[in-house]
């Protein structure tokens, strides 16, 4: 149940709406902010069940009525998503004249409006947003989550209640990537890079991984590659060239940010010295013991590479930019 999971893995989130509800303390905004995958959809569901549910209490989960919120069968309760779609102003503008309307369901005529990655909003969609929070009707509470909050108005954030959420233990992620089918060796590797969990094996099974993978063993050297000619490998060799355009793009987006993450673990456990993966991976960080020291700025650079990784920029020159920093960082450092 969703009660049991987020008082495993985000105590903290549990207590603020435990108390809450049995307070009766439920505010009109709530912001639930943190990486992807932190569960911020099922603290969103369960704060919507409980609404209706009944009073002074979690939601049971189990009745017709967190049947129906958990389905989106209730008649009170809007759900945006805005990973797919961006969030536009007609939709908000659309949900405050509904919301403007007496509760349909009979019981606490209540309605919610869930907004996931409310960070997609347009301009105008965030100002629309605005007045909605600035002056909320009666019973009406409206529920926010983010991966991004930096890219939510500072007035928006300010009318919500903040409630962030710590990242997944890797223990988790590894105990999700071992139920989809995935062997120790990779679940392992897959734990430590996979922000969110419920995306592991869409990511073991979609290629990314395997090429991503592919490309970090080409900058390390490994089985004969040599990582002078990874540039020209990754628009010949690693990058998805599908007819479909939409699709190709989103998966070379999400290859480059895979590679990075694995350079930035790399630098990491050479650091460290305490890797968890397949043994090729493991052996190469041990023959870097003692150099740990030199391998920091491998994570800077790989941190700011990452953070320009997006549709709108050429995916070779953020890759040739990385390569640049990273050989001159190399010769500067030895490596």
């Amino acid at each position: 149940m969703l009660k049991e999971l987020l008082e495993e893995q985000q105590p903290i989130v549990y207590r603020a709406l435990k108390t809450a509800a049995e307070e009766n303390r439920i505010a009109g905004a709530y912001l639930f902010t943190g990486p992807a995958g932190t569960l911020k959809h099922e603290a969103a569901l369960l704060l919507a069940q409980t609404l209706f549910c009944g009073e002074n209490r979690l939601a049971c989960e189990t009745c017709n009525t967190c049947r129906r919120v958990r389905e989106g069968l209730y008649a009170d309760l809007r759900w945006i998503e805005g990973e797919k779609t961006p969030i536009s102003k007609e939709t908000v503008d659309a949900i405050q004249a509904d919301f403007a309307k007496t509760a349909v369901e009979e019981g606490s005529g209540r309605k919610v409006c869930v907004l996931e990655n409310a960070e997609t909003m347009s301009l105008s969609a965030q100002n629309s947003i605005l007045k909605f929070l600035e002056e909320p009707a009666d019973g009406v509470t409206a529920i926010l989550t983010t991966d991004n909050i930096h890219r939510l108005l500072p007035t928006i954030i300010s009318r919500c209640i903040l409630i962030p959420f710590l990242p997944l233990s890797s223990e988790y992620a590894m105990q999700k990537a071992q139920e989809a089918g995935i062997g120790e060796e990779d679940a392992r590797f897959l734990s430590k890079l996979c922000k969110d969990p419920r995306s592991i094996q869409e990511l073991y099974e979609s290629g990314i991984y395997r090429n991503a993978v592919g490309m970090l063993k080409e900058y390390l050297n490994l089985d004969g590659m040599r990582r002078n000619e990874l540039l020209v490998d990754f628009e010949y060799s690693w990058r998805n060239r599908s007819a479909a355009r939409e699709a190709a793009k989103k998966d070379n987006l999400a290859l480059v940010g895979a590679f990075l993450d694995l350079l930035s673990l790399f630098a990491h456990d050479v650091i460290l010295q305490d890797p968890e993966g397949p043994d090729w991976y493991c052996e190469e960080v041990a023959s870097r013991k003692g150099k740990g020291a030199d391998y920091a700025g491998w994570i800077i650079i790989a941190g700011e590479q990452r953070d320009k990784v997006s549709r709108f920029l050429d995916l070779n020159l953020v890759l040739a930019q990385t390569f640049f920093r990273l050989e001159e960082y190399n010769r500067e450092h030895r490596l």
